[in-house]
């Protein structure tokens, strides 16, 4: 199974931050004493991972994962702790005991986007794919403003389009997966894979705007000037593909005269030809 929506804003290390802040209020509990503790063991463990012998690292690891069910051991409805350890046993190698400490976390508070995406890619990972497709929706929803929960169900969609036809039409679909795509470029301009993921939605939903689809690609053009020669023909293919939907072929073969990589001359030349067939028409 392919490995699935890894953009996300690292909550580890936002909550670290807080974690530290914490320690070193008049006020800190022991609780909250003994989570940063844990949390610096843990940053501590994945920095030294590539130069411990292996008896050391599952050494530390499993002191780790004895730490982690002390406190919530102490602390059983605890959310960030259960996010944190899910964390820790996913990367670890323990999706499956992962799983349940996401599933614990969500079943004590169901509103936080981040357990809601890691249910949705566990599912993903192991073949649900119609029982993840909620939890990925509900990301979107719990944090609105967050780009990379849209990118994710975008993705999601156009990956597994066929099998969530089962549950959904078709165009509602591929409608919702284009929004999706458009809302992660809106809330994040700067990014280029999010601004191409948008412009690339356009030739993947049937019943996009071509002349906004145009518009897209060629904002790629402009505000991402400063990018490889590879890259720049590449977006003015497809800008050239954008124009031959749209009958505009002159423009098209125009654009495409400037292309010059040499791994994309054979696109080149199937636009080339779709134009020679457009105007023999």
């Amino acid at each position: 199974m392919q490995r699935f929506f890894f953009r996300l804003m690292n909550p580890l290390f936002i909550f670290y931050i807080i974690a530290s802040i914490h320690v070193y209020a008049e006020n800190v509990s022991l609780s909250e004493l003994k989570l940063s503790k844990i949390i610096e063991l843990q940053q501590s463990f994945f920095k030294n991972s590539t130069t411990l012998p292996k008896e050391e690292l599952l050494r530390q690891a499993q002191y780790l994962v004895n730490q982690y069910e002390s406190y919530l051991n102490e602390n059983p409805k605890d959310v960030n702790g259960l996010i944190l350890f899910g964390k820790f046993l996913k990367k670890t190698g323990h999706p499956e005991d992962a799983f349940s400490k996401f599933w614990q976390a969500d079943r004590i508070n169901p509103n936080i986007a981040v357990t809601k995406q890691q249910i949705g890619n566990f599912f993903v990972e192991n073949g649900r794919v119609i029982e993840a497709f909620p939890f990925f929706i509900n990301a979107t929803r719990l944090e609105p403003n967050e780009p990379s929960y849209h990118y994710d169900l975008g993705s999601f969609i156009y990956i597994f389009e066929e099998k969530l036809s089962i549950v959904d039409h078709d165009e509602n679909l591929g409608k919702l997966m284009h929004q999706s795509f458009k809302h992660a470029a809106y809330l994040k301009p700067e990014d280029l894979d999010y601004q191409l993921r948008f412009a690339q939605s356009f030739f993947d939903f049937n019943h996009s705007n071509l002349n906004d689809g145009l518009v897209a690609w060629e904002k790629l053009l402009a505000d991402f000037s400063d990018r490889t020669k590879e890259e720049t023909d590449y977006i003015k293919l497809g800008i050239a593909k954008m124009l031959i939907k749209l009958n505009k072929p002159d423009d098209a073969l125009n654009l495409l005269s400037s292309v010059q990589t040499k791994s994309l001359l054979h696109s080149k030349g199937v636009l080339t030809q779709k134009i020679r067939l457009l105007r023999n028409k």
